[in-house]
This record gives C-alpha cells, structure tokens and sequence, in this order.
C-alpha cells in the first residue's frame, strides 16, 4: 500500500512539474457546472488555484497554454472513432517534430487531452491545419474537435469526478523534453518575454472611407458594460471595424493612441507592440480570411472548392486542343468565370460579358470567343438565352459540367485575384502554374509547365514571353525570384501599380458609360413597345365593347313590348334608389359603354 500510495505521489509531482513548463497565467477557478468562480483578484500562479480547490471553494481550475504549446480536446461519442482521430494528430505531431502527450479528459469515453509543444509557429499553423481537415473529413463540429488555448492542466481534479488517473508514463514525460522546451519564454514579474519582434501585418487593400459618427465613434468615447466583460475582444473587434474601413496599422494607432477613446484604455496601456500582435495582426489575419463574407465563401475557400479544380481540370481535358495564345487568355477568363460562380452557385448563373470584361479586362471579342469554346467543349452548359424581354439586369446564363473539375487541386492555395492589369498575356496563367505545382521553378520549366509550344530546348526569344509574365508576377509582388534563380509564390495580396490602376479604371468608365447608353436605349424601345400594347388594347376593348353592344341590342329586340316596358320601370326604380354619386357614377358608365362600342364599330 505505501509503495502504491508512493507511486502516487510521484506522479502528482511529476505532474506538478510538467505544469509549471507548460502553462502559465492568467489562470481562473471552475465549479462543478463549469461557471467561472468569482476571486478577489487575477490568480497568476497554479499554487493560487490549487489552495481554492484544496479548501473546497472551487472544483477545478484552468490555466492558459505558453507560447509554444497547443492542445487538442477531442469529445466523440464513440471511443474507435476518438481514438482513430487522436492517432491522425500524433502521426502528424510526431511529423512536426514535436514533443506531446495524450490523456483521457475524464468525462467518458471517447474524450481525450492532447497536448503537444512545437518549436516554430510554422509547426503550430500546420498542425491546426491538420484539426482542421481531420474535423472536416469527419463532419465532426468545432466541439467535438477543438483547438484550444486553455485547458486544465495535468495535476488539476476534473470538475464533476475529481482526481483523474494520470497517464503511467507521467513520471519520465519531463525528462523527454527537448532543451528548447524546457527553456520556453516564461513570465517573470508580470511581463512576458517574446519569441521576436511582432511586426504589423499589411492587409489586403480597402478603399479609404469615413466611418460615419454614430455608435461606433459613442462606443470608443463611452464603451458600455459589454467592453469591460471582455476588453480584449471589445478592442480586437474595434481594430477590425477600422481594417474594413481601409485603415492602415499607423493610421489605425492613432485612433487607438488618442486618449479621447477610451474604448482602447487597454491598448495604450499595454503599448503599441501589445497592440500589433494581439489585436492588429488578429484582426487582420481574420477580416482578410472573411472576405466574400455575404456568401460565406473566402477567395481561399472559392479557389479550393471551384476555380482551382476547374482550371486544373481544363488544363489536363483540353489544353492540347488550344492553340498557345488562346489558352492563356481563355484560362483568366475561365478563372473569373469559377469565382463568380463560387460565389453565386454552379447552376444557371448569369455571367454578363462587360462584368468579365472589368474583372479580367480581356476585349469583349476574346471573352465571347471563350464562351463558345467553353460551351462547346462542355465546360459550361448555357441554361438560358439572353432576349430583349429579360430587361437590362440580366444576360445570359451558364451551369457548370463537374466532370471537368480535378479536385486534387483542391489542396493548393489560391495564386492571387485574376482582376489586376499588367501589360502580359500569360502572368495569370504562370501564377496558376505556381500554385498547381508548389515549389520553386525555373523559366525553363515554367515554360513546359505553362502549356507554352513544347520544344527540346526553348529559344531565348521563347524564354523571354515567360519572363515578362514573371516580371509582371513581381510587380505585383504575388510571385518573387529565389536564390537559386527559380520563382515561387509570395502567398500575398496583389498590389497594383498606380498605370494598372489608371488602366482599370479606364476599362471601368467605358462599361459604364456602355451600361448607360445601353439602358437609354432599351428604355426608348419599351417605351415603343409599351404605347403599341397599349393601343392594341385599347382597339381590342373596343371591338368586344361593340360586339357586346350588338348583342344586348339584339337581346332587347327579341323583348315583347309589354316585357320591355317592365324592365324599363324596374331599371327606373333602381336608379331612383342609388345616391346621387352613385347615379353619377353609373350614367358615366353607360357613357362609356356607349363610347367604347362607337369606335369598336368603326374599327
């Protein structure tokens, strides 16, 4: 018994130990309902929540993770599916090279901890990847599967059982930490020390626009009850208002920095590097990643379900029955065709030829001309005609064939937007090229990969087509040159010069005024249309007026004499007993009546 009792209490320290290496403040009480327990004043240290627990006046406690560990809860209903998915995330920790351990939650079956320290922040992106996917290939919710940042920590009792068994192999579990694990930042008076300098990250280009006063500026004057519940979340939401309102880090300090706002007290106590890592570069990674949100589809997400596989797709179907210069300029047209319709659905999805035309700024001849290949090639279906009737919103409308998607490009990520303006033909489809096959390439290699006319051994005029392409990648800083002279791909936003700008722009106002010119011009042919129904109406009203007419009038002479004459003084009676508007009314009727059957005889 002494020995088991022993053993026990080597776990317990070994856990302790673990502990004091993996987590760190702030650190808050659970009762057994998994409320918050309300404290005098913040806990930062794990000994604090130990004596709470140890005298009754909480349950549990949790803490939060360092800088280099994350942890994976895994709640499934049934323990072959949890554990099959508890050994897809180790396989992949162990590939990341990552020290990790797994325990039973406590809860029941099926539930478990895993817990997993990882060296770079590359690491950690790449294994939230990994939840991710495993979440998705298995329709399990963010519950079942969640990526956490607290977590109870090992030594800590579960909330409704207690004192959970710790895992056998908890004694020596600190000993197998790399030097670089054991050595992690740590807080030391109140201050944390970083891994690096946070730098701010530059989102996607907005227009600049005034954000009108009203509750948002009354909110950082006079933040409510809601801010002082959670200010984190208060101020990283504030900063992410401003990032949509085309706002740049510097332009976006200065507003947090004026100490009118006190919506961002926090902020400005915590100082500007606190600001960019945990609220400016937040924010931004989330506004940009929500893009498109009115279709709940990102440009990552409409690339990887729609426009890559359907320019992978193409590329592999039909490309050797293209001509070279036509398979670069159809493959950006076909590009802004899969977008828009990721966004509005595969199925008879109205795609107007100036729209494409101010997306990918091809000439109007060229996009019909990809059209009807597309078409004929049974890419698209058309659904439907467009026809003067249809009126000025609308055109005309395709279906896409799924058979021409190739969803192992569904793993890649997209190259950037197909709507900049350089002066190349192919830069589109060697960004393409980029993200279909990773990794860093050579002009030579671009060449084949790109679909350009295969040669043993391309020309240097040939090569120099590839490399205006590439020039204008790097201009638009979406793709840059490595040291061993390949080119491979940025994975940022591209950001036009200011003539591509001026180019689009251009393109832009001559579909306007286009729009413009075609609208006054269908106006006039309905308003045509519309005096000529109306007239035919109008004739056809009176022609069954006088055929009406001559029908009651043949029904009148069919009357004996005495038969009219009481109808006559029933109709008097009647007439006598209406008002004197209704009188009024019905001797306009009769009128009109009359009128209707005049003309409808002469007609």
């Amino acid at each position: 018994m002494g020995e088991d009792i022993s053993a026990e209490e080597r776990a317990r320290l070994a856990a302790l130990l673990l502990d004091d290496v993996l987590f760190a403040a702030p650190v808050f009480c659970i009762d057994s309902g998994n409320a918050k327990v309300v404290t005098d004043r913040p806990l930062k240290f794990l000994s604090e929540a130990v004596d709470l627990v140890r005298t009754g006046k909480a349950a549990s406690y949790v803490a939060t993770l360092r800088e280099n560990v994350v942890a994976v809860d895994i709640d499934g209903d049934d323990e072959d599916w949890s554990t099959s998915a508890l050994e897809h995330l180790t396989d992949r920790a162990e590939e990341l090279g990552a020290w990790y351990l797994t325990r039973r939650s406590g809860g029941g079956a099926g539930r478990w901890h895993l817990i997993a320290v990882l060296r770079s922040q590359a690491a950690r992106d790449a294994l939230k990847e990994t939840v991710e996917t495993v979440r998705t290939h298995w329709s399990a919710t963010a519950r079942q599967i969640d990526w956490r940042r607290t977590l109870r920590p090992l030594s800590a009792p579960h909330r409704k059982t207690g004192r959970v068994e710790l895992p056998k192999f908890i004694e020596g579990a600190k000993n197998t930490l790399p030097a670089w694990a054991v050595n992690m930042p740590r807080y030391r008076g109140g201050r944390r020390t970083v891994l690096q300098k946070e730098t701010p990250v530059a989102p996607w280009q907005r227009r600049l626009s005034d954000i009108p006063s009203g509750e948002f500026w009354e909110r950082l004057h006079n933040p409510g009850a809601d801010y002082y519940r959670d200010r984190s979340l208060s101020e990283l939401l504030s900063t992410a208002r401003l990032i949509v309102a085309g706002y740049d880090d510097a332009a976006a300090w200065k507003v947090v920095d004026d100490t009118r706002h006190r919506g961002f007290a926090r902020a400005r106590q915590r100082g500007h590097h606190w600001w960019v890592k945990n609220c400016w570069n937040s924010a931004v990674e989330y506004v940009d990643s929500q893009r498109g949100s009115r279709t709940r589809k990102s440009p990552a997400e409409r690339w990887k379900r729609v426009t890559g596989p359907l320019l992978a797709g193409v590329r592999e179907l039909h490309w050797e029955n293209w001509t070279v210069a036509t398979r670069h300029s159809r493959e950006r047209v076909l590009a802004a065709v899969g977008d828009r319709m990721a966004r509005q659905g595969l199925g008879c999805c109205p795609l107007p030829q100036r729209d494409l035309e101010n997306d990918t700024g091809q000439s109007r001849n060229t996009i019909a001309g990809a059209l009807r290949q597309l078409t004929k090639d049974g890419v698209l279906v058309k659904t439907r005609e467009y026809h003067q009737g249809l009126g000025t919103q609308a055109s005309d409308e395709y279906s896409l064939n799924l058979l021409s998607l190739d969803f192992r490009a569904e793993r890649t990520e997209p190259p950037c937007s197909h709507t900049p303006a350089p002066r190349s033909r192919s830069w589109f489809s060697l960004a393409t090229t980029l993200a279909l096959h990773p990794g860093p390439h050579t002009a030579h290699s671009l060449y084949d990969l790109t679909g350009y006319t295969p040669t043993p051994q391309p020309t240097r005029a040939q090569l120099e087509n590839v490399e205006t392409g590439l020039e204008a990648l790097r201009q638009l800083r979406v793709a840059r040159r490595t040291r061993r002279n390949g080119w491979e791909l940025t994975g940022q936003a591209a950001r036009e010069v200011r003539w591509m700008k001026k180019r689009k722009r251009l393109t832009a106002d001559r579909i306007e005024k286009e729009r413009r010119a075609f609208r006054r011009a269908w106006e006039a042919t309905r308003e045509r249309l519309q005096q000529r129904w109306h007239e035919q109406k109008e004739r056809a009203l009176q022609k069954r007026s006088a055929s009406d007419e001559r029908r009651r009038e043949a029904w009148w002479a069919g009357l004996a004499a005495e038969e009219r004459a009481s109808r006559r003084e029933e109709w008097k009676a009647r007439f006598r007993e209406l008002t004197p508007e209704q009188q009024k009314a019905r001797v306009a009727e009769l009128r009109e009546r009359r009128y209707m059957a005049k003309w409808g005889e002469a007609a």
